[in-house]
């Protein structure tokens, strides 16, 4: 078998490949020497649009762990050279991280589209790298705005450590080459616990969730107000209302036509939507773009720490870093709060979700930095994730279908 169908096969198998949904047609673009592995840029021509993937392997003589083999033959074995010491740790190095008090180090395995990388420092966890997998050409936005908020003070982001970039070849481009992030480093915060399993267990309970979700608001309030202070900014002028507008629109046709319930409550949708024209709409800044409970980490005694900026993931990489509405953000969240009860299935789950919800708008708009509230386009962009959640529920889990259903209904009410 040949090296490239070797390689690609068990990219394939990982959990951070994205062409799931298709058979898979890999070519080597690049191959780069790096310490410790050789760096190998794989391109997939055979999605909708070509992706790049992110494979350093390493030449060992026995693996540590098994599934990290990628091909076994006389030379040794070439392994996923995120578990390879030398790599792991050059690569911490190659982002001006001191690694002279660095004592180990291990490989996290259960994330959906990146690898992250925790390092002990004389004995304890202090650093954490995520390595992207899918590469794009410009710097990424989770580094973009965790490197500024951080740089800000702000206590709601893990310090910011370094990041790291790459070449390679891109005959779309004029200069032939492409520059984007391979990854970067930050604090590594001990005992956090996911705020999409802390809310769950306490939706579950019926435990008061009220003051978390206060803090919350608070936090996503103080990450908006230093973007808007550090990064660029915009008017919502006639073109960004009308592009907005446009993508709602394009959004729930989809959902109409993959979803009858939907379709059946297009029109509501619509009337929301034209009445959220007429508003005075904020300035457009950054914002994290896919905000939710499982973008949240509970630190103890130390309220709450926003993370992974990248973004929408269905959305194209340079779009992300577009001025956008900072009560997307909020919407969001409130629709998480929706969706935490309602798997938990409490013994009160509307009820707890509705004092989430208010308790967390309540401290937003009464905290440093926070963006004004309007409730008619508050409520135009709570639809617009519950509509793109129908989809992803009537295509993924539908069993699911009738959460965001039951938002829609809410938000008509």
């Amino acid at each position: 078998m040949r090296f490239t169908d070797e390689l690609g096969a068990w990219v394939a198998q990982q959990r951070w490949y994205a062409g799931k949904s298709h058979a898979p047609r890999f070519r080597v673009l690049d191959a780069q020497t790096v310490p410790g592995a050789t760096r190998y840029l794989l391109m997939d021509d055979a999605g909708t649009l070509p992706a790049l993937y992110h494979v350093p392997l390493a030449l060992v003589a026995e693996p540590s762990e098994p599934n990290a083999v990628v091909r076994r033959d006389d030379a040794g074995c070439l392994i996923d050279a995120t578990r390879h010491p030398e790599f792991a740790i050059g690569m911490l190095a190659q982002m001006g991280v001191d690694v002279s008090h660095v004592t180990g180090f291990r490989t996290l395995t259960g994330e959906q589209s990146n690898t992250s990388i925790v390092f002990d420092e004389n004995g304890r966890p202090t650093i954490i790298l995520k390595l992207f997998r899918t590469l794009h050409h410009g710097e990424n936005p989770d580094v973009t705005v965790q490197r500024v908020l951080s740089d800000a003070g702000s206590p709601f982001v893990p310090r910011f450590l370094g990041d790291l970039d790459a070449e390679w070849p891109d005959v779309g481009r004029e200069s032939g080459d492409a520059r984007g992030t391979l990854g970067f480093a930050q604090e590594f915060l001990p005992g956090v616990q996911d705020g999409w399993a802390v809310a769950l267990e306490a939706a579950r309970d019926g435990y008061d969730f009220t003051e978390a979700a206060r803090d919350l608001g608070t936090a996503v309030a103080g990450v908006h107000g230093a973007l808007g202070e550090a990064l660029e900014t915009a008017d919502a002028g006639p073109d960004e209302v009308t592009s907005t507008w446009t993508s709602w629109r394009q959004r729930l046709a989809i959902a109409a036509a993959e979803v009858p319930a939907v379709a059946d409550r297009a029109a509501g949708i619509d009337e929301v939507y034209r009445a959220a024209l007429e508003r005075a709409w904020p300035r457009l800044q950054r914002i994290h773009g896919d905000l939710h409970l499982g973008q949240v980490l509970a630190v103890p005694d130390g309220g709450w720490r926003i993370v992974d900026f990248e973004g929408e993931p269905l959305r194209p990489m340079e779009e992300r870093a577009i001025p956008d509405l900072p009560p997307r953000d909020v919407a969001g969240m409130l629709r998480s709060f929706d969706y935490a009860s309602a798997v938990a299935a409490g013994p009160d789950a509307s009820g707890w979700a509705a004092a989430c919800k208010a308790a967390f708008v309540d401290a937003y708009a009464g905290a440093t930095g926070s963006i004004e509230l309007d409730p008619v386009l508050l409520r135009a962009l709570i639809l617009d994730k519950a509509v793109y959640e129908s989809i992803y529920e009537a295509r993924n889990r539908p069993d699911w279908l009738p959460v965001p259903l039951a938002g829609i209904d809410a938000a008509l009410a």
